[in-house]
């Protein structure tokens, strides 16, 4: 048998979702036997991950590191935070990540965005690229507040510079954060000096940590992570470490990126935060009735304002038409039910409220260049772009 050590804390949704993966890989072969820590797996016992024969490890940073590569065994970091590529690598595509935070903080309407860390880790540095790439802004440009992971850790610690920090930001302020922890902190602190939000800062963090995000009041929204899948990868690509023969294999690492999931929204990022207030309930209007065929004219019946005036206002805010915004929603939801789901795409047509199939196949080619098919079979693992990108 071969021992196989998982070096996880098990103590998060991330190494939790992590390890259902290696156990669904692990069924699949009669000679790997799991040892971590915690009631579930065999323990790590007696000199414990010297005794495994492989290991898939979160190495969080380079002294770890150090310490692992001593054991001279196959290793798989599912954490990618060390600044040498010791070992080969599957992790969380961290810049996709802040990219589609990004895309899905800047349809809030608002232009004043800031930024929560961990400092010095390369997972955070590039989710904030990624993020700071999606909105059109550099890195210098807005505020940013990052501190170590163990200070993050003191969640329910008042901080007296985060709350200077918080309190300097403009009103409204759409802030993303490297993670769930960072956000549940920084909710706290905005709780404490009465700053409301999302009508005041809307809060997006990273993980979807289920139980701390419907804790936290108001609940957070977060961009949720494909761990079991990283999971599964890591030992698909530690037993091929294996297997190479006789041990033997090339000086190179590899890394593999697994692109995140959607943005789970919660009432942290529920408001619609356009300085145009017709604008923003366009908007919220939208979002919540887009794939129930509801047409241009279905809003200026419900608004206060002409259709002119509307389609001046949106377009004056938004940088496109209400039509265009119509057909985005629709679009991005038809993204997710193909990556997602089964459905046939004249089924998907029809649930995202398109007025027939081959109107659907027009407008879906035309803003992402192939076809609802092409797309589902090519793997897309997050969102194309808005339309106006593309």
């Amino acid at each position: 048998m071969l021992h196989i050590g998982l070096q996880l804390r098990l103590r998060d949704s991330y190494d939790m979702a992590v390890a259902r993966g290696v156990i669904r890989f692990a069924r699949t072969r009669t000679d790997w036997e799991l040892r971590g820590t915690g009631p579930w797996f065999l323990p790590l016992e007696g000199s414990g991950t010297r005794q495994c024969d492989a290991l898939i490890a979160r190495i969080e940073g380079d002294e770890d590191a150090r310490q692992l590569r001593m054991l001279e065994v196959p290793i798989v970091d599912i954490a990618g935070a060390c600044t040498d590529r010791i070992f080969d690598t599957v992790r969380n595509d961290d810049y996709a990540t802040g990219v589609r935070a990004g895309e899905y903080l800047r349809n809030l309407g608002c232009d004043s965005y800031a930024w929560c860390g961990v400092e010095n880790v390369h997972w955070a540095r590039e989710r904030l690229v990624g993020f700071c790439g999606a909105i059109g802004r550099s890195s210098g440009r807005i505020p940013r507040f990052e501190r170590s992971l163990k200070w993050w850790e003191r969640l329910y610690d008042a901080s007296a510079e985060l709350r200077r920090w918080l309190l300097q930001l403009p009103r409204p302020t759409i802030l993303f954060c490297g993670s769930d922890l960072v956000a549940m902190k920084v909710n706290l602190e905005a709780g404490r000096l009465g700053i409301v939000v999302p009508d005041e800062l809307s809060i997006l963090g990273v993980d979807d940590e289920e139980l701390l995000c419907e804790l936290a009041t108001p609940s957070l929204s977060s961009v949720k992570l494909n761990c079991e899948r990283i999971g599964y990868e890591a030992a698909l690509l530690l037993d091929r470490l294996l297997r190479e023969s006789n041990g033997e294999r090339s000086s190179s690492v590899s890394v593999r990126r697994i692109a995140p999931g959607d943005v789970v929204e919660r009432e942290s990022t529920a408001a619609i935060l356009d300085a145009d207030s017709v604008v923003a309930q366009t908007v919220r209007m939208i979002r919540r009735d887009a794939c129930t065929g509801l047409n241009v004219s279905d809003l200026v019946k419900r608004l206060p304002v002409s259709r002119r005036s509307l389609e001046q206002r949106f377009r004056a805010s938004r940088g496109r038409t209400v039509l265009e915004e119509l057909h985005q929603e629709r679009l991005r939801a038809a993204c997710r039910l193909l990556r997602t789901t089964d459905l046939t795409v004249e089924r998907i047509a029809m649930e995202c409220g398109f007025s027939s199939l081959q109107r659907f196949y027009i407008q879906f080619r035309e803003t992402y260049s192939m076809t609802p098919g092409r797309w589902r079979r090519s793997g897309q693992d997050y969102l194309p772009q808005d339309s106006e990108d593309a």
